[in-house]
């Protein structure tokens, strides 16, 4: 089969993507990556059509992303916890996605709210077609339906900029404590890994310690190469999960075609990643828990 490469960690348009499960799957195999894993924001709404539209040479394998806090020194700290190869039937881990999707749909209807009081005449036909429970940049798709109704460009400036002042976000209570998702994933007979540890801004001492703690919490693995991390900080990641007998995993966190820093699934940002082995793929692949195409 030659060179291919594992992408662990990608998202599709069931959450912030652009592309499709599928679209993501013809995409891997033209880049030669044929074992991977989708992992939508607090969702597995895309799992259907990825286990459907799986290629006949590829491994895939169940994943989810979820947005997160750990409490460390009594400081408050956002971080995302990865889920691999769960039971996507199990109670509590739907339990707890159907909560994120509730707090989702909540989050989009009070932006609307505010919307309305700023413009009377928003562009509904296009508004009411968007999916309200959807993890997305919901400001963005927001602008798109004003453009798709014709909307001049003085009112679609002035909504870029309300929002580029008003940054969207789900807030605080959104994110889920991370004891509760570890515990949610563990029970489902999923992998739970920490997911871009170099990606949140914090310094090194912070860093030890909330992954010092997420090991107490019962974590299994760190994701070790990833497209924002350098070569020096992915040898560091790899050397402490090897000195603490934990898994290690690789993710482009890709979202779309022609982004800003060029990251590409199985690749990463300038073939900053091209890994063919992890510790996490392996023991899910031992272990059988992994899926096929059923064609």
């Amino acid at each position: 089969m030659g060179i291919s490469y594992i992408d662990m960690h990608m998202h599709t348009n069931h959450s912030d993507g652009e592309l499709s499960p599928k679209e993501i799957i013809n995409l891997a195999d033209i880049e030669q990556t044929k074992i991977l894993s989708i992992t939508d924001h607090d969702s597995i709404a895309g799992l259907e059509e990825f286990k459907s539209s799986i290629a006949d040479d590829m491994i895939g394998i169940k994943g989810v992303e979820f947005s997160s806090y750990i409490i460390v020194n009594n400081k408050r700290y956002k971080i995302h916890i990865l889920g691999y190869a769960f039971d996507e039937k199990n109670g509590k881990l739907n339990k707890l996605l159907t909560e994120l999707k509730l707090k989702r749909y909540e989050k989009h209807i009070e932006l609307l709210t505010d919307l309305k009081k700023r413009i009377k005449a928003i562009p509904e036909k296009y508004i009411n077609d968007l999916d309200f429970y959807r993890y997305c940049w919901f400001n963005r798709d927001v602008v798109n339906c004003f453009k798709k109704a014709g909307y001049d460009e003085d009112t679609i400036l002035d909504l870029k900029n309300y929002y580029k002042q008003n940054r969207f976000s789900y807030g605080n209570d959104y994110n889920e404590e991370a004891k509760r998702v570890i515990d949610s994933i563990k029970e489902a007979g999923g992998y739970v890994i920490f997911a871009h540890p170099y990606a949140y801004g914090f310094d090194e001492e912070t860093l030890a310690n909330i992954t010092l703690k997420l090991m107490e919490l019962g974590i299994d693995g760190i994701e070790v190469f990833q497209s924002d991390c350098s070569d020096k900080d992915s040898i560091k990641l790899l050397n402490f999960v090897n000195e603490n007998n934990l898994l290690f995993s690789v993710g482009s966190d890709f979202h779309r075609l022609n982004s800003s820093d060029g990251r590409m699934i199985g690749h990463g940002i300038n073939n900053n990643l091209c890994v063919e082995e992890t510790s996490l793929s392996n023991t899910i692949i031992d272990n059988k828990q992994y899926f096929k195409s059923k064609k």
